[in-house]
């Protein structure tokens, strides 16, 4: 089994010289509380929380190697191992990610650094550390362009529509008939006979008080 950190970043990948002894992975499910009348407090899901990976290791000394350790792969300098781990915190403000593969075993994910935490020791030169890595969960959110447009453009008030004019009757002139009767007829007052005099000038003529019995006179509305 190996341990690989790789910063995406630049491509950089470290392999840990030492295995520790257990690694440890955490996974929970995340719960809201609600206070509901007659019940009291409940639980309810509410999405699952980030795992996490930790382990507790040793960063192998270089007296250590000298001692002939046959469990050290690919020894590097303690202090070197440590700087390039504190460049996982953050680069520009943000968090670094990184790839996390341990051989012979399902973990292989994007992660970020969420703790390290390192202890000099003597004789050899080592350093002890712990770390915690939580897995790397992106949010992307993606909107429609054609939409955001249309939310964006002012709404207008369609115009109130126009009320149709009323729609103009036909009447036909019969004996003892004048137009000033008539108007008393439709329009409730006799003194609008010029209306459909107007209106009728190609029937009536030039005279007003010349119509005949059997003209079809237009009456306006």
């Amino acid at each position: 089994m190996d341990i690989y950190l790789t910063n995406l970043t630049n491509s950089d990948r470290l392999r840990f010289p030492m295995l520790p002894t257990q690694v440890s992975i955490k996974m929970a499910n995340q719960f809201a509380n609600y206070t509901i009348l007659s019940i009291g407090e409940v639980r309810l899901p509410s999405g699952t929380s980030l795992d996490s990976i930790s382990w507790n290791g040793i960063l192998p000394g270089q007296k250590r190697v000298g001692a002939g350790a046959p469990y050290i792969f690919d020894w590097q300098d303690p202090k070197a191992i440590y700087r390039w781990i504190e460049q996982l915190k953050t680069q520009y403000g943000k968090p670094v990610k990184a790839r996390l593969l341990i051989t012979e075993s399902p973990i292989n994910c994007d992660v970020y650094l969420s703790s390290f935490t390192g202890t000099h020791t003597g004789g050899y030169g080592d350093i002890n550390y712990s770390i915690t890595l939580i897995q790397a969960k992106d949010i992307k959110i993606s909107t429609s362009g054609n939409q955001a447009k249309q939310d964006r453009q002012p709404t207008t008030a369609a115009a109130p529509a126009r009320p149709s004019p009323p729609a103009a009757k036909t009447y036909t002139v019969k004996k003892g008939d004048s137009l000033w009767k008539i108007a008393q007829s439709f329009y409730g007052k006799g003194s609008a006979y010029s209306k459909i005099f107007q209106a009728n000038g190609g029937v009536i003529g030039s005279n007003p008080n010349l119509i005949y019995p059997g003209q079809v006179l237009t009456i306006p509305g």
